[in-house]
């Protein structure tokens, strides 16, 4: 049995973990752990330059709203891998 929030947690702070917990679609999950150093990494330079601000929020929103949805889906995903079993 797969634990939806464990899948839900890991795809809300780590791109793709909860992808690769659930054992379904793990090549989109190492994708999306690669994507997200890499934007991370950019953020975090955007960030410390403090030269453009409005971007670098719009670029946190999107991030967010990203990172829920991930978040949700990977829920989802466990929560019909469990059903498939019973």
């Amino acid at each position: 049995m797969k634990n939806p929030w464990l899948a839900f947690i890991l795809n809300l702070f780590l791109f793709g973990g909860g992808y690769i917990y659930n054992g379904k679609r793990k090549m989109l999950g190492f994708a999306l752990v690669i994507a997200w150093l890499l934007i991370r990494y950019g953020e975090i330079k955007i960030f410390l330059t403090n030269l453009v601000f409005n971007d670098w929020l719009f670029l946190f929103i999107g991030l967010v709203v990203l990172m829920f949805s991930l978040a949700a889906d990977a829920y989802g995903e466990a929560k019909r891998i469990n059903a498939e079993k019973n």
